[in-house]
């Protein structure tokens, strides 16, 4: 599941940890959220503050054979959500290539059921074609305003462009409310505007929890109210995710 915005500042990772958080509290299987952020990205922050490798380490990393080989290069939270980190140290610049994401990820899906992606802004990064090829379904996370709507609007339309139709159609949008206000007309109007997409949309409330940045923890800090919001979307992002086949009769 690749969670993508456009743009930053609308909590695009955030949603990638709270709901990676979410699966892994509802689930028995290994959920891990990988950051694919080509420069410094955040993710792993937000879910351990200090995880001991990135995609050096584990493709370096000869010995792994199963959950507990590759565990010891992962991040985790206090409700057991795995996190790869991207490049973390200023001094040794280690460009994530498109072949770096695809070795990590061959790897990770020998030891995880779930697999959530952080994605860069640059929709054209050489590194997105390998994530988008990868992917089930996709999450877009859009603000409230024109500003922070519009460049999700652009990054469906470049999609479908490059001949992902398929991928944009079992997509979801979530509206979410990072700067706690927003006009219920702009909801409404940015609800069916996405809707005609195809994509399923979804709104999550402000929380004061997850907006100072920070480790995220979704089992106790969250609102009571906006803990359900976030259990039944990823309940939604779940019947996009399982296909339909492997579903219980």
């Amino acid at each position: 599941i690749a969670f993508v915005s456009g743009k930053g500042g609308v909590g695009k990772t955030t949603m990638t940890a709270c709901i990676g958080g979410v699966f892994r509290e509802c689930r028995p299987e290994n959920v891990v959220a990988i950051d694919s952020a080509p420069g410094f990205g955040t993710l792993a922050g937000r879910i351990d503050e200090a995880p001991p490798g990135d995609y050096a380490a584990v493709l370096s990393d000869t010995d792994v054979q199963g959950y507990a080989d590759i565990r010891e290069h992962l991040g985790q939270n206090t409700i057991g959500l795995d996190v790869l980190a991207g490049n973390r140290a200023s001094d040794q610049p280690r460009p994530l290539v498109p072949a770096m994401f695809t070795g990590v990820l061959a790897r990770l899906r020998r030891t995880h059921n779930i697999i959530l992606i952080d994605t860069s802004d640059d929709l054209e990064h050489p590194v997105m074609k390998a994530v988008l090829d990868s992917c089930d379904t996709l999450v877009f996370v859009s603000g409230l305003t024109a500003d922070t709507s519009l460049p999700v609007t652009r990054s469906i339309d470049l999609l479908r462009s490059m001949g992902h139709h398929e991928l944009v159609s079992r997509s979801m949008v979530i509206l979410n409310d990072s700067r706690n206000g927003y006009d219920k007309d702009a909801r409404d109007y940015l609800t069916e505007r996405f809707a005609q997409s195809g994509a399923t949309v979804e709104f999550m409330p402000f929380d004061p929890h997850p907006a100072p940045g920070g480790t995220i923890d979704t089992a106790h800090e969250l609102q009571k109210k906006n803990r359900l919001r976030l259990f039944e979307i990823t309940a939604a992002l779940a019947d996009k995710y399982v296909p339909e086949a492997d579903r219980p009769r």
